[in-house]
């Protein structure tokens, strides 16, 4: 009786050894794709303030940001945007959600609606793909 007690407890103990490493392992895979998301998200935040504030300067500067970062995901989802139309599609729209040039206007009057719209661009991925 005591053996086998004690080889369940070893075995629950290997098992969890064994799922930790594996936990560790995926972490450590995806985390260039998590650190685009959370940047992205930094922003998006810092950009929907701006334009609530109307500090066009800071939306402009932000929306810059976001449109580099947008390299950034086409590198952390490299097989997705080359094979999934559907992620090729989100993707895109975001693109020519925060493209800068859209922007150089200098104007906020549209800030707002420019925020939602990067942020509708966003939330219709995570809608795809969460």
């Amino acid at each position: 009786m005591a053996k086998t007690i004690l080889f369940a407890v070893a075995m629950l103990l290997l098992g969890a050894v064994i799922s930790n490493g594996i936990t560790r392992y995926n972490a450590q895979q995806h985390q260039h794709t998590r650190a685009v998301m959370v940047l992205a998200q930094f922003h998006l935040y810092r950009l929907s303030t701006a334009a609530k504030a109307g500090q066009c300067s800071a939306f402009v500067e932000e929306r810059e940001r976001l449109f580099r970062i947008y390299g950034e995901l086409l590198e952390a989802f490299p097989k997705a945007y080359a094979q999934d139309d559907e992620f090729h599609k989100r993707a895109e729209a975001l693109r020519s959600a925060v493209h800068p040039d859209l922007a150089a206007t200098g104007e906020c009057g549209s800030a707002a609606d420019d925020a939602k719209k990067i942020d509708d661009a966003c939330e219709e991925c995570h809608h795809e793909y969460r």
